[in-house]
């Protein structure tokens, strides 16, 4: 994948300018986060919830960047398993991820988590989204049982079942016709 590929480099040629002429382009946090968004293509949070720390760290190469056209997004529902918090440990054994994200933890506390799920997600692929898969497998089961979900079958209304092709719908009568909606 390019984007792993590129956060993972060690050996990208740094280019060095002074603060002032930084400044002299993009002298706020609007200023610098349209460009790395719009000009650079960074892959970047809400505005409201990114830093100009933040900001500035990817602008001068102290933080990774992913480009959001290499994003992998993942859709991580709200469970108890999956908070920011198991997923952020989860993603410490994964350097490249928190290479990506703010230095300080205050700061990322406060982004998104969608933003967190897809930078983990883009930085290790298939782990994350094994992971992910089985804490949502792993509570939809304690669901089922809990509250008893399963329907027992014996062995040819179960078969019946499996080779069954019809699927549920809502049905009226109209005029000499059924139609389904």
């Amino acid at each position: 994948m390019q984007g792993t590929n590129e956060i993972n480099s060690v050996n990208q040629q740094v280019y060095n300018i002074t603060a002032n002429q930084f400044k002299a382009k993009f002298a706020d946090k609007p200023e610098t986060y349209k460009f790395l968004a719009y000009e650079v293509g960074a892959y970047l949070p809400h505005y409201d919830s990114v830093t100009i720390f933040h900001l500035r760290d990817l602008a001068g190469d102290k933080r990774k960047k992913i480009l959001a056209q290499d994003v992998k997004k993942i859709f991580i529902p709200q469970y108890e398993g999956l908070t920011i918090e198991k997923m952020l440990f989860h993603a410490r054994n994964y350097p490249q991820v928190m290479k990506c994200l703010p230095a300080d933890q205050k700061e990322i506390s406060k982004l998104p988590r969608e933003y967190i799920g897809n930078v983990i997600y883009t930085c290790v692929g298939k782990p994350f989204r094994d992971w992910v898969d089985s804490k949502v497998k792993e509570r939809n089961d304690k669901i089922i049982e809990k509250q008893n979900l399963t329907i027992e079958m014996d062995k040819e209304t179960y078969e019946a079942f499996m080779a069954s092709t019809h699927v549920s719908g809502k049905c009226y009568r109209s005029g000499q016709s059924y139609c389904v909606e």
